[in-house]
């Protein structure tokens, strides 16, 4: 790789770098003027919070990765 191409290259991700920053800084600006837009955000964290759906998850990967056998039994068993 020759010096102007590593040149141009950092010139491009500095750039991509600070449009992102901005993007991302506008964004948050956003969402604290956007009343709509945080009640959203905070009833999310709520439910995230909560750990509903982590136990939501868990008990999906045990049906995933569980022996058909076991969950043949649990299924008529209900």
């Amino acid at each position: 790789m020759d010096a102007l191409t590593m040149v141009v290259l950092i010139v491009l991700i500095s750039c991509g770098t600070g449009i992102l920053s901005g993007y991302l800084g506008l964004k948050k600006k956003q969402l604290k003027n956007d009343p709509e837009l945080r009640k959203r955000v905070e009833r999310l964290e709520n439910i995230v919070g909560d750990g509903s759906i982590e136990d939501r998850v868990r008990a999906l990967e045990t049906i995933v990765t569980d022996e058909k056998r076991r969950l043949d039994r649990e299924i008529k068993n209900l």
